[in-house]
């Protein structure tokens, strides 16, 4: 799921940015600050550089988190992601799939209005595992739609009755609407003709071979194959196929 991830993310045009440098500074500072006041780790990544920027409240001394790296040549923060329980960070990267796209199905000005929320287990460094609260928040995009700047948030959850999190949704943090993680929406994601016409353009087969199989024409096989490409956001039959095995679509 996460190479998958790092193909829409990475794969985006960034056609136009208007004051890069100055959204980005910005961003910056918002991070800098959720660190000092929430006491969290803030990642801020920028998909077009294919980098990050780590902000470290006192949540890193707790998890035995080594400070020295402010700025990694990646959109993942490997050091701390792989203290996170395997069953967690999977979860983590399915849900931000399914995050990812849902927000290219909204206007680009529309894109701020949601989060991801996460409960994850973590090793603190006694090796143990605690719990922690993860948020995800995509705040900047290019002109052309393509999302830029991401920024995560690392939070401790305390023991106490009242501090609740959930185990993984998306929220809209303006209406209250909330979309949770949902592994049935997966299932139902293609028909199951194309699900059909998906597994033989897997084998290999061309549309026309497709159609004779199927005893279709073609145009119906064309569409079909434009109907899967666009529910899964890919760009082509060889990224249609890796993100559908991922989801459990097609074997």
């Amino acid at each position: 799921m996460r190479n998958l991830l790092d193909i829409k993310l990475l794969s985006q045009t960034f056609e136009t940015i208007q004051n890069p440098d100055q959204k980005l500074d910005n961003a910056k500072g918002i991070a800098q600050m959720y660190s000092q006041f929430e006491n969290c780790i803030a990642v801020l990544s920028d998909m077009k550089a294919r980098k990050s920027f780590l902000y470290y409240g006192d949540i890193a001394g707790q998890l035995g988190l080594s400070k020295q790296d402010h700025e990694i040549r990646s959109i993942w923060e490997d050091q701390l992601l792989n203290k996170i329980h395997p069953e967690d960070l999977q979860k983590k990267y399915r849900l931000e799939f399914q995050f990812f796209q849902h927000l290219h199905t909204l206007p680009a000005e529309e894109r701020m209005d949601y989060e991801v929320i996460t409960k994850l287990r973590i090793k603190n460094r006694d090796g143990k595992y605690v719990l922690i609260k993860h948020r995800l928040l995509y705040i900047t995009s290019s002109d052309d739609g393509s999302i830029w700047l991401a920024l995560c948030l690392y939070q401790m959850i305390y023991d106490h009755p009242e501090f609740e999190v959930p185990q993984g949704i998306i929220i809209n943090n303006k209406s209250g609407k909330i979309i949770e993680q949902n592994e049935a929406q997966f299932k139902v994601l293609l028909s199951s003709r194309e699900k059909e016409v998906l597994r033989l353009i897997k084998r290999g087969l061309r549309s026309k071979e497709i159609a004779d199989k199927l005893m279709l024409s073609i145009n119906t096989v064309n569409r079909h194959r434009q109907n899967i490409f666009q529910k899964l956001n890919a760009s082509n039959a060889m990224e249609a196929c890796r993100m559908a095995e991922t989801m459990g679509l097609v074997t």
